[in-house]
C-alpha cells in the first residue's frame, strides 16, 4: 500500500428535484443541465489538481451514474471500471418521497419536517402509495431480499448503510492501492465523512456538501484522514441537501 491513499467524494451533479426542492430520495431522477456542467467543471479541477482516480464508485441511481460518466469522459478516461453499489444509495424519504419541501411542511408542519431532515434519528412516514410511485423497484435491486429494501430511513440508518459498502468494498479497494472517487448523494457523502472523520452524529446533520465540488482525502494506512482538501470550481447554482 502505497505512504497514502486518495479517496475523492463527489455529490452528483443537480437534478431535477434538486432544483424543483422536492424529496428525492430513492427515485430515479436525472441531472438538469447545470448538473452536467457542475461535473465538467469537477473534472476540471481535478485536472488542475493533478489527482486521477483508478476505480468510480456510484449508487444505482442515475443522477449518479450520470454523474460520474460525465466525469470520466470529460476526463478523457471512460475506460476506468465504475462500481455500482445499491447501498450508496440516497436516503430513503418513506412518504416524502417524490413532496415538494412546502407541500411537507403544509402536511406535517414545519418543525416535524425539520426534524426529518436535520436530526440524526428522526424517521419520515413510511413509503405511501403515492410515493411508491416514484421508486422503481426493478432488476437493480433483485439481489436483495424483501426486508432489506427499506421503507424510510433516518440519517443514522443511511449512516449504517453506506457503512457496510465502505467496510465491504471501498475500504477494500484503497487497501489495495487503487484511487478511489465516490460520487454520491448528499446524505450518502454525509454517512462518509462522518466514518472517515468520526465525526458526531449532531455535527454530520449540519455538513452541507454542495453538486459537483470535489473533497479529495488522502488516507494513511488506517484510514485516518491527513489532509483533506476542497477543490475550487467555478460558482454555480447551489441545492441545499433535503
Amino acid at each position: 500500500m502505497a505512504e497514502f491513499s486518495l479517496l475523492i467524494l463527489i455529490r452528483h451533479g443537480e437534478s431535477q428535484w434538486n432544483l424543483d426542492q422536492r424529496f428525492t430520495g430513492w427515485a430515479d431522477v436525472d441531472v438538469t443541465a447545470e448538473g452536467v456542467a457542475q461535473m465538467q467543471d469537477a473534472a476540471a479541477a481535478l485536472r488542475e489538481a493533478g489527482l486521477r482516480f483508478d476505480v468510480g464508485y456510484s449508487s444505482v441511481l442515475r443522477r449518479c451514474i450520470r454523474s460520474l460518466r460525465v466525469l470520466l469522459d470529460t476526463l478523457d478516461c471512460m475506460w476506468v471500471p465504475e462500481v455500482l453499489d445499491w447501498r450508496l444509495n440516497e436516503r430513503h424519504y418513506g412518504a416524502l418521497t417524490g413532496r415538494a419541501k412546502a407541500e411537507a411542511i403544509r402536511l406535517y408542519g414545519e418543525e416535524i419536517v425539520h426534524r426529518w431532515r436535520r436530526s440524526y434519528d428522526a424517521q419520515p412516514p413510511p413509503v405511501d402509495t403515492a410515493a411508491a410511485l416514484h421508486i422503481p423497484l426493478d432488476e437493480r435491486y433483485a439481489m436483495l431480499a424483501p426486508d432489506q429494501i427499506p421503507l424510510g430511513e433516518s440519517l443514522a440508518r443511511t449512516v449504517e448503510r453506506v457503512r457496510a459498502a465502505w467496510e465491504e468494498s471501498i475500504s477494500l479497494a484503497l487497501r489495495r492501492g487503487q484511487r478511489v472517487a465516490v460520487v454520491g448523494h448528499g446524505n450518502g457523502l454525509r454517512a462518509l465523512v462522518k466514518i472517515i472523520e468520526e465525526q458526531s452524529d449532531e455535527g454530520i446533520t449540519r455538513l452541507e456538501i454542495p453538486n459537483g465540488v470535489p473533497i479529495a482525502y488522502e488516507l494513511d494506512n488506517a484510514l485516518r484522514p491527513v489532509r483533506k482538501r476542497t477543490l475550487p470550481v467555478p460558482a454555480r447554482r447551489r441545492t441545499e441537501i433535503l
